[in-house]
């Protein structure tokens, strides 16, 4: 398994960009976040995104934007005659909220989409595509060119970004954000709801099995279909994730942080913890409370 925390790296920049990346073998992705805010956008591929206990279609017109510490996977259909083809952006959204100050409409919006729970992080804007699509050629061009660090290039991005949201949204007389709500959930996010229920407990998958009224098998083999993972490794991600916040925010012991997230045999939880994050609970939290300082 990839480490679940997956640090971007700005060196000195606050706003790190790549334009039409293309991926034409194999990509099953990895459970992860950063943290700082991403921002993905699909030009063409198929497959799906896992974030929020939900799973999104992928298709062109979809953007993500990725709160900060926000668990998500990205899971590609990928062959050569169907590419997987994205957008990417890193950012520090306490900056970019800072130069969104003089727009208020625009700038209540992103603080919803970075720190709230009502909006995103997944929206739908296929209608607005085009237009989008040419925001981002004509800011790759600035950032070819070494302007594409500059606040108002940045800012400028971001505003068209919350304004096309904003169309969208008016265009459609709906919202754009594209969760679960009004329609039937998939097996794998009836699974992943179970496990955000159940993930401090024993967990086992004829506990799931009975829950789901499946088969052990099926249960097993529809995950993987409709995620590119496994549910150990959805059911770890989840539980890890869980540890990080509570070394992080809490005063309680590494035993008592491992017995609250499922892994009551703290030698175990160390193992794990260090496999997935790449360095042991203590050393995690030692490295969260520096960081503070």
């Amino acid at each position: 398994m990839n480490f679940l925390f997956d640090p971007v790296k700005f060196d000195g920049q606050t706003f790190l960009w790549s334009h039409r990346a293309r991926a034409d073998m194999a990509y099953p992705g990895y459970y992860h976040w950063h943290q700082c805010m991403e921002l993905l956008y699909i030009h063409e591929g198929e497959g799906s995104i896992i974030v929020n206990q939900h799973s999104y279609e992928m298709k062109r017109g979809m953007l993500f934007l990725f709160q900060p510490f926000q668990l998500h996977k990205v899971f590609a259909n990928v062959s050569p005659d169907k590419p997987y083809t994205r957008s990417m952006a890193y950012l520090d959204p306490a900056v970019a909220a800072e130069g969104l100050n003089s727009f208020p409409l625009r700038h209540s919006l992103f603080m919803k989409v970075w720190q709230g729970k009502s909006v995103g992080p997944a929206f739908q804007l296929e209608e607005v595509a085009k237009e989008l699509e040419d925001c981002f050629m004509l800011y790759d061009n600035l950032y070819n060119q070494g302007r594409g660090q500059a606040q108002e290039e940045v800012v400028m991005l971001i505003l068209q970004l919350m304004g096309l949201i904003n169309h969208a949204q008016s265009r459609s007389g709906k919202q754009l954000d594209v969760g679960a709500e009004g329609r039937a959930l998939r097996y794998s996010e009836q699974i992943m709801q179970w496990i955000e229920e159940h993930f401090a407990e024993e967990v086992s998958l004829d506990h799931l099995a009975d829950f789901m009224h499946l088969s052990k098998f099926y249960v097993s083999r529809v995950f993987h279909e409709e995620t590119g993972s496994n549910i150990t490794d959805y059911l770890t991600a989840r539980r890890i994730k869980q540890a990080s916040r509570l070394l992080q925010s809490t005063s309680h012991s590494i035993e008592q942080v491992g017995i609250l997230v499922g892994y009551p045999n703290v030698s175990y939880f160390i193992h794990m913890f260090k496999k997935v994050v790449g360095v042991t609970p203590l050393r995690y939290r030692q490295r969260h409370l520096g960081s503070l300082k």
